[in-house]
């Protein structure tokens, strides 16, 4: 039997592949690549349970919270929320490692 990877994790692992690719260099492209993962993140839920779940709509928050940053809704340094994504994409990929 072939092993299968917790529900979310594809949808998840899409998600932040297409924040890598569109984020680009400028800021407005980086806030509005931000917006999308945190979107995208929040449908990859759906699908996800437990600690799984729990991760995506972390990381959901915390791509929202990056939006927020780079638009100057909310005046904070964005790296804070970066290293935050960062730690959190790697524990995801960690518990979405295939059983």
């Amino acid at each position: 039997m072939a092993p299968v990877r917790p529900g979310g994790c594809d949808e998840a692992a899409e998600a932040l592949t297409a924040y890598r690719r569109n984020a680009g260099t400028v800021r407005s492209s980086q806030a509005a690549a931000a917006q999308q993962a945190g979107q995208d993140l929040m449908s990859a839920v759906l699908d996800a349970q437990g600690v799984v779940g729990q991760k995506i709509s972390l990381l959901s928050r915390e791509f929202q919270e990056l939006n927020f940053r780079l638009t100057g809704m909310v005046v904070s340094d964005p790296n804070e929320v970066i290293a935050d994504i960062n730690t959190d994409i790697a524990e995801l990929n960690r518990l979405c490692k295939p059983t």
